[in-house]
């Protein structure tokens, strides 16, 4: 059965129920429907005077006639002035853009649209939503013409207007609500601003349910996409973060950042215009060279790829050199570490630098000692000689540890006595931090 879908306002979060509609359905069932009828999203922001709603049994944007009205009515204004509307339209052009859909506020007239009001109080559409922030029709398919609606309940906060309008609108489209908190269609608080995911989430509003429309879960993303298609592209961020362009050596590990507004789907490393196979799907992105790289220069590239395989390429030139050993190979503040160097402890985030998330660290590892000492470290290989001058190899945890009279940590004690004993029983007492 088709239902009205609410979002509501609790400390300032969309959250909702559902509640049977007053009028007929919108769209039975048992109708097919090919979409879109439409690939305008009109944002109605609301005059001094309102927005003039009309009751009727089927929406009709082009008319301003919605099904979910109790009856003719007057949608209050939006009184947040041009900043916060302006913010929203950002909001929402960006939430949408992976997809084929135009978001405007300037009305398309008698041109089919999707039109979603913002202004009011509940009240002013219905007497049974009273702490709603947000309402729309729904049916398990996108409905024409649709209108929904957002209240002006939010204050100045362009993001949570734009989670609240985002969701709203989806409904119409036939998405249901998920307990995924980086998605517009959660009522799970978080991170703000919310983008459509590819990741298939179970549905719900505080514990897990069936979705409404499908047998298992829901990708919000892929649904807008099978809808709607692919926007323009939108390439990935990518930045190599090390080793700097000049002097590598065999397996040199390249770091790097990637972002996308939706997802980033892999990182590939390429030299000199050629895949190496080396592939890295989750942060941090940490790239190792592989065996078979000349001595020379060679161009070195980090590819970076959406789920829709738009590429972005941040690259660097470089000269393989021979391994590195801890009297010679490098410069500037690098170490030698298993023949690669490394930044060292003179270098902010280098080996034995002070720390407190693995973020912080060049080669991403921040960890603890039994005394709360935090360092970043670098992988060895149990022996004496993989680590470079003032530092130890630790043999159960494997990561080059300062030794007491290194200097980085001599305000912390000495933690190796209590690191060895502890991992002797449970290797536990050095860990890797999550990354915050």
């Amino acid at each position: 059965m088709n239902v009205l879908i609410v979002a509501g306002l609790v400390a300032a979060m969309p959250r909702g129920t559902t509640v049977p509609p007053v009028v007929p359905s919108i769209i039975p069932a048992s109708t097919p429907h090919v979409g879109p009828s439409s690939r305008i999203i009109f944002m109605r922001r609301c005059p001094s005077s309102g927005c003039l709603i009309t009751a009727g049994p089927i929406d009709d944007s082009r008319t301003n006639t919605s099904s979910i009205a109790e009856r003719d009515t007057v949608i209050g204004p939006f009184s947040q002035g041009d900043a916060v509307w302006a913010g929203l339209m950002t909001c929402m052009r960006a939430t949408y853009a992976p997809f084929d859909v135009t978001i405007t506020d300037v009305d398309p007239g008698s041109t089919p649209h999707f039109e979603h009001v913002v202004g009011g109080q509940p009240s002013d559409l219905r007497s049974d939503i009273p702490n709603a922030g947000g309402v729309a029709p729904s049916t398990c398919t996108e409905i024409p013409n649709a209108i929904t609606y957002t209240f002006d309940r939010y204050g100045n906060s362009s993001n949570y207007l734009c989670w609240t309008a985002a969701q709203e609108t989806a409904h119409a489209f036939g998405l249901d609500h998920e307990l995924l908190p980086t998605d517009p269609m959660t009522y799970i608080d978080g991170s703000l601003p919310k983008r459509f995911q590819p990741e298939a989430a179970s549905c719900g509003e505080s514990a897990p349910r069936q979705c409404s429309c499908t047998a298992g879960k829901q990708s919000s993303y892929e649904t807008i996409l099978a809808l709607f298609g692919p926007g323009a592209p939108t390439p990935p961020t990518v930045t190599i973060r090390s080793p700097d362009a000049g002097l590598v050596q065999p397996h040199f590990v390249l770091r790097v950042d990637a972002m996308d507004d939706v997802e980033v789907a892999r990182v590939e490393l390429w030299i000199d215009g050629a895949s190496t196979g080396v592939v890295a799907t989750e942060t941090p992105y940490r790239l190792t060279a592989p065996d078979g790289i000349a001595a020379g220069a060679h161009h070195v590239e980090a590819r970076a790829y959406d789920i829709a395989n738009t590429e972005a390429i941040a690259a660097i030139d470089v000269e393989m050199g021979p391994p590195c050993t801890a009297a010679a190979g490098c410069t500037d503040g690098d170490v030698c570490v298993l023949g690669v160097c490394i930044a060292g402890p003179s270098i902010s985030g280098g080996l034995g630098d002070r720390c407190q998330a693995n973020t912080e660290c060049v080669d991403d590892q921040c960890v603890e000692s039994a005394d709360r000492t935090q360092v970043c470290v670098a992988a060895c290989d149990g022996t004496a000689a993989s680590c470079p001058s003032g530092f130890e190899c630790l043999a159960d945890a494997h990561v080059c540890w300062p030794t007491p009279d290194a200097g980085c940590c001599s305000s912390g004690g000495d933690p190796r006595g209590p690191i060895a004993l502890s991992l002797g029983a449970l290797a536990l007492v050095v860990r890797r931090r999550r990354r915050s």
